[in-house]
């Protein structure tokens, strides 16, 4: 047996777990990340983590300074717009293709996504709210039934770099669009969805 699968697992096994903290933002944008405090959280040596981190980096996800060590990047605002505008044809499509693909199941977790969204925005509940919000696209993604989309989102990590700038919306604003795009894909009206995602992510630009 070879005993690199080991350490190779251990490797893989870091790298999601610190991709899933930059995503919930407990790494946060411009972070540093110590090495030895991470290995030990994570209850790892530093071998496995660096071979993680460097994965990481070439994901862009994660920078290296000479004398400083690793950080999360952080995102330019015209970057940032940048990889909305590839969001949005993304996530355009995808939606077109779950409205044409329509059944019980998906209408049920779309209804399910609308009604949480519902109750935070009565709440005013922004942490929560941003919580659904992230898992709402992530799905839209996952869901479309093209099998390029989320292999797409998951090797250049368009939600995740997107997520990193933080959620800054109004939730008045952002509630209306949520219920227009699902009512929208529920309706089978797949083009209008994608157009009114469009629509959606454009505004999201005005806050950064």
């Amino acid at each position: 047996m070879d005993l690199k699968i080991n350490q190779q697992n251990l490797s893989f096994e870091a790298y999601n777990k610190i991709k899933l903290m930059i995503l919930n933002d407990v790494l946060k944008s411009g972070e540093k990340i110590y090495q030895e405090k991470m290995a030990e959280k994570l209850g790892i040596s530093k071998i496995p983590l660096i071979q993680a981190l460097s994965i990481l980096q070439k994901e862009r996800l994660i920078k290296y300074t000479t004398g400083k060590g690793f950080s999360v990047r952080k995102i330019s605002t015209p970057e940032f717009h940048e990889l909305l505008d590839v969001r949005g044809a993304l996530e355009g499509l995808a939606v077109k293709k779950i409205a044409q693909n329509l059944n019980e199941d998906i209408k049920k977790q779309l209804l399910s996504f609308l009604s949480d969204f519902e109750k935070y925005y009565k709440e005013n509940n922004l942490v929560k709210y941003a919580e659904v919000d992230k898992k709402f696209h992530f799905y839209i993604f996952e869901t479309s039934k093209n099998s390029y989309l989320p292999h797409i989102n998951d090797s250049f990590n368009i939600l995740i770099l997107v997520y990193t700038k933080g959620f800054k919306s109004n939730l008045v604003e952002s509630m209306k669009d949520h219920e227009a795009i699902i009512n929208a894909i529920i309706g089978g009206k797949g083009k209008k969805a994608a157009a009114l995602i469009e629509q959606h992510l454009e505004k999201v630009k005005k806050y950064f």
